[in-house]
């Protein structure tokens, strides 16, 4: 792994760690960012039969964002880490305030906490695709079926010289 993933990993994980626990120890902070939202939520939940209340989904949400991090920080499975961080991700933007209800300093901290949050997300989807100088499992599988086409036909090739001298061979035991 280079130098700058090594970093940069980390780094990238570091605030949904922090955050996660932050969540998972209060979960009613972040239900009370979106009441409505959560309430949404919780009606969707118990439609399809789900026993899970908000602070609860905060909490499981929060344990994902946490063990993710903690993948993605450690250079373990990090495409699949980078996944559940992007997962994750949407519940911590969901809780923003409205621009209308704010004005001068809180409104353009609002702004600038929400383009940190979006350069996140962005590190995050450059994450997710992320291959660390590794081609893509399509790309890998159509070189072997590429490799195995070669071989077949090359083993064809040898047949069809072995079938041709066998030919040859009985042509002559039978004129002679």
């Amino acid at each position: 792994m280079s130098l700058i993933r090594r970093v940069a990993r980390p780094l990238i994980a570091a605030p949904f760690v922090f955050e996660g626990v932050r969540c998972f120890k209060d979960p009613q902070r972040s239900v009370a960012a979106a009441p409505k939202s959560f309430a949404q939520v919780e009606q969707w939940l118990s439609d399809a039969g789900v026993p899970l209340n908000a602070e609860n989904l905060v909490r499981v949400t929060s344990a994902v964002s946490v063990a993710a991090g903690a993948l993605y920080a450690t250079n373990r499975m990090p495409r699949v880490a980078a996944l559940g961080l992007l997962a994750t991700t949407g519940v911590g933007l969901a809780g923003r305030r409205k621009w209308s209800e704010l004005r001068g300093e809180e409104r353009t901290q609002e702004i600038q906490s929400l383009l940190t949050d979006l350069g996140l997300l962005g590190a995050v989807l450059l994450a997710t695709v992320d291959r660390e100088g590794y081609p893509s499992l399509g790309y890998r599988v159509n070189k072997a079926v590429e490799r195995g086409q070669k071989a077949a036909a090359r083993k064809q090739r040898e047949l069809e010289k072995m079938a041709k001298n066998g030919q040859r061979a009985v042509e002559k035991k039978l004129g002679a």
